[in-house]
Parts: structure tokens; sequence; C-alpha cells
């Protein structure tokens, strides 16, 4: 049984923003884009700063968190002494570390539960253990979307409860899996700065079992009703509505029908942003417009965010990051300054990272082993992320 939960609705904190002086470096080092929310206030002076910073809100938000019996391996070679039950999961990260920081709401979908006595699982069931938790914490991040098809994986033993208690008991805000109908019932929100914000979060089903053989609590399904009711409560609570959904077609840069379907849905119910997963590759980003003429922000797909593929393929080792912005007019919160990182997994030598595309060097992409075989690999990387994602948005690569 799950132990008492901390209150759902998490406290506001002060925004996070680069030092004024070190600023100038910290964009030398980790790429022009990474501090480009905070340093822009940073630069306009102290007076203006603490002005902006009132109903202004920055978000970054990364795709798929899937880790494999291979990066527990080497989460457990990075805490020290293998075998013994320590995993360090924060060195994946550390590449990206600055830029989700310099965010005021960091979003990643945990793709896999976390439970301790399985250890770390991979295909066709995946796990990871309870510091995975504790590397999204100190890698910056607060929004955690747990509904995706393999938050089931090893429910029958007790993974589904073992993952949710672990979250509750940490300072992130997720949503997507339950242990009981209350618990599903509850309602995530999330205040920065004077803006509140709900999250919600679906999956279209799990691996090996139908929605009937679920408790009606355990997963966060896409249901066209369901979505409608917490989304109508979302915005009777929220100043901005978020929505993780895990949905679409592996493997595909294009859209599915199902996709195109719930993205209308969702715009017409004036949801502000969309998060997207499950393909494994990145899909455009788009501005979908709502019944009411509102535009919502749909990003289909940000890609694997750390992964590990037996046969990999560039496709799969490129991911993305969205950035925006949540900005206060009057009574309402427009998104501006959309902009895209597309992200590299990096494997070397048996160590991983998540790099942005933006830092990675041609001596890197030379040296990836999943990129083995491709000519002129950084060069192929850029150009498959601008075939997807097309002129209409910023990319930092």
């Amino acid at each position: 049984m799950a132990t008492a939960r901390k209150p759902i609705s998490r406290p506001s904190r002060p925004a996070r923003r680069w030092p004024l002086v070190v600023g100038v470096l910290a964009v030398a080092a980790i790429g022009v884009g990474a501090g480009a929310f905070a340093l822009q206030q940073a630069a306009e002076g102290p007076t203006a700063q603490a002005d902006a910073q009132e109903g202004r809100v920055t978000l970054m938000a990364v795709g798929d968190n899937l880790t494999n019996e291979v990066l527990g391996a080497y989460a457990d070679s990075c805490a020290g002494g293998m075998g013994d039950g320590d995993y360090d999961y924060r060195p994946l990260y550390e590449a990206v570390k600055p830029y989700i920081e310099a965010a005021d709401l960091a979003y990643v979908c945990q793709e896999v539960h976390l439970d301790d006595d399985l250890g770390p699982k991979g295909y066709p069931s995946f796990n990871a253990t309870s510091q995975m938790a504790d590397a999204l914490v100190d890698t910056g991040f607060d929004l955690v979307a747990g509904a995706s098809n393999h938050c089931y994986d090893w429910a029958s033993y007790g993974a589904v409860e073992h993952s949710r208690q672990t979250f509750d008991e940490s300072p992130l805000a997720y949503t997507g899996t339950a242990t009981s109908q209350e618990q599903a019932d509850e309602l995530v929100t999330v205040e920065r700065n004077g803006i509140r914000f709900a999250f919600l979060a679906y999956t279209y089903g799990v691996n090996g079992y139908a929605a009937d053989d679920l408790p009606p609590y355990a997963v966060n399904l896409m249901d066209e009703d369901r979505i409608r009711t917490d989304v109508q409560r979302a915005h009777e609570q929220a100043d901005v509505v978020l929505v993780g959904m895990h949905w679409g077609t592996e493997n595909t840069h294009e859209l599915d029908a199902e996709q195109q379907r719930y993205a209308q849905l969702l715009a017409d119910l004036d949801v502000d942003v969309v998060l997207g997963s499950h393909p494994h590759v990145i899909q455009p980003l788009q501005w979908v417009e709502g019944a009411g003429g509102n535009q919502t922000l749909v990003a289909y797909s940000m890609g694997n965010f750390i992964s590990d593929h037996e046969t990999p393929a560039l496709k799969n080792e490129l991911g993305g990051m969205l950035g925006c912005a949540f900005v206060r007019d009057g009574d309402d919160v427009r998104v501006e300054d959309v902009q895209w990182w597309p992200l590299v997994n990096h494997t070397e030598g048996g160590q991983y990272r998540v790099y942005t595309l933006s830092d990675y060097t041609v001596k890197l992409a030379e040296s990836n082993e999943a990129l083995a075989g491709v000519h002129l690999p950084l060069e192929a990387l850029r150009s498959l992320d601008r075939e997807v994602m097309g002129k209409e948005f910023r990319i930092n690569d």
C-alpha cells in the first residue's frame, strides 16, 4: 500500500534562471538557446527581471524516458560497486541538465515504471529502479507523465504501486497511473509566477492487456468522454491546461488518424499545449485551431529522450525538446516564444548520454556507435530534424 501522499497541488517556487554574473559564460558553454528565456530578463536588469517574472512561465518538455537493462547496468556502474542495488542515472542527462534547469517548468514522459525488487528490465517488459526519480529531480524536471503502453508491464509484481508511491514521495508532480479511484480522480495542479497549470496524461493502451483487464482507476486510458470531463475540470481550476498524450504509430514520422482526431478534440476543448510521445521518433510540431478559434500547440512526438536500441537507427537516436513561454495577458494566458531543440542519444565505449544537437560536435557524432555507418552523421541528424519539423518554429540546431 502507498504511504500518505504529498499534497497534489504543488507549491510555487522561485523561477530558475542563470546568475547575472555568469550568464554570458553559460550561454557560450551550452549553446545560445539554453538560457534564452531567463537571460532575456537578466539582460534587462534586476527591476525588469522581477517585473517579468510574475505572469511569465517557461516550459521545457521532452519525450520518452525509456531505460532498459543496458542503461540500468550503466547506472549501476556510475553508482560505484556493481550489483549492490545502487543506481545513479544522473550521468545520462548531465549534458542537457542546464537546459532543463533553465526553465520554470520541465516535463518528461516516464515510459517505464520504477520497482527496486525487479531491478532494471528491457524489452518487452521494462522497469527502472526508484533512483530514477532522484535523477529526474536532480536534472530539474517538475512534471512526470506516467501513462504509457509500458506502465503496466509488471503489474502482477506490484510495480505499479511501488512506482506510484516513489513518485508521490518525491517533489515531482506525477499523473497517469493510480492505485485507487480517489487517486485517479485527483487533478494535478502546479503554480509558477502567478500562473496555475493543470496537468493531465493519457495513453492509447497498455501492452498485453485490454482495458477491461485493468482496474478502472489504474491507468489513464485515452477515452473521449473522460478527456472532456477532465479538461473541463482543469479549466475550472487552472489558467493553463497541459496534456501528455502517449499515442501514434511507432517508427514513423507521419501522423495517424487517431492522433489527428484527438489533437482536434483537445484543441476544441481549448487545451493550451499537447505533449506527445510513443512513436520513438520525432513528429511535427503544429498549431491546431480549435472550434472557438483558439490555437493549441501540439507536439505530436518528441521522440526518445533516452533509450538504447538493440538495432540502432538514426531516426530513433534523434529526439527533441520543446520550449515555450506562457505569458499572462489580463485574464488570459497566451503561448509564445515556441522553440525546438533537437536531441541526440549518444553511445560510446559503454557510456550513454543525451545531448542537444546544438552542442553535438562532429567528433562526438563520428564516435557515436549507434550511428556507425551513417555518412556525415551530424549533417544527417540535422537534415532529418529539419525535414520533419519544417520552418514554422525556431530550431536550435
